[in-house]
């Protein structure tokens, strides 16, 4: 069973047994424009009684939950009610990495406790002023700012401008400054000049700086460093002209 009823500005979200292609179908028919309507609404995912997902019915799911991802900003609290261990640490290790939305664990008894804190909205966060390139008096130095939810064309624009490096055959080091980060258009995860940049970038980077008092995002440069070979460092938003004379050294 898959289904999903509304109380207030909550989605109570509910999956029982083993959850069929025509259960997933019918659920987002309903899903969608209500979603699609809505201005903020907190959502309750109940999967204390879930079993399972026939294989149809998670080929229906991929692309129709795919298709929801421009949604996201609309669902600034998310609570999952299981009494599995795994979900609970799956939850808690996937919270800080969507920083668009809180997400926390309930046991199944805790139902009541799920619903307050999802009902519980935080007030908006400034839009901020999405993404763009900034001053650099390096020229070997790329900057750019992320405040706020990061739309397609911000995006590519800074792409584009580092692919022209990368085509120029250049080597350089680059500096982010990430004054809150309030999630980005789905559209830029299927551009291709984003991902001609970050795989250009893995041989064209020397030194990357992080600037940004986003505390979730620490933890990300370690893995980065590990993977990409790129001399990154993490610097917090009031020490940027120490992170800027290291990317000059």
């Amino acid at each position: 069973m898959l289904n999903m009823k509304q109380d207030g500005n909550v989605f109570v979200l509910t999956m029982k047994g083993k959850v069929t292609a025509d259960e997933v179908t019918a659920f987002y028919d309903k899903f969608t424009p209500a979603i699609e309507k809505a201005d903020r609404v907190g959502i309750v995912i109940d999967i204390s009684g879930f079993d399972d997902m026939t294989v149809d019915a998670i080929r229906h799911d991929i692309p129709l939950e795919i298709g929801m991802l421009d949604q996201m900003g609309k669902i600034p609290r998310a609570a999952v009610v299981s009494d599995k261990a795994f979900i609970g640490a799956l939850v808690k290790a996937v919270n800080p990495l969507i920083p668009m939305i809180d997400m926390r664990i309930f046991g199944p008894d805790e139902m009541d406790a799920a619903l307050k804190f999802a009902s519980d909205l935080p007030d908006r966060k400034p839009k901020g002023k999405g993404a763009h390139v900034i001053e650099s008096s390096d020229k070997n130095v790329f900057a750019f700012e992320i405040d706020g939810y990061v739309a397609d064309d911000e995006m590519h624009a800074i792409s584009a401008e580092i692919n022209a490096r990368i085509e120029r055959g250049e080597t350089f080091n680059a500096l982010a400054r990430i004054k809150s980060f309030g999630g980005l258009d789905p559209k830029i995860l299927t551009d291709g000049s984003f991902f001609k940049m970050k795989l250009g970038s893995i041989e064209a980077l020397k030194k990357y700086a992080l600037v940004s008092d986003e505390q979730w995002l620490k933890p990300l440069i370690g893995f980065a460093n590990k993977i990409t070979g790129i001399e990154m460092r993490h610097f917090p938003l009031a020490d940027e002209a120490a992170a800027r004379a290291w990317l000059s050294a």
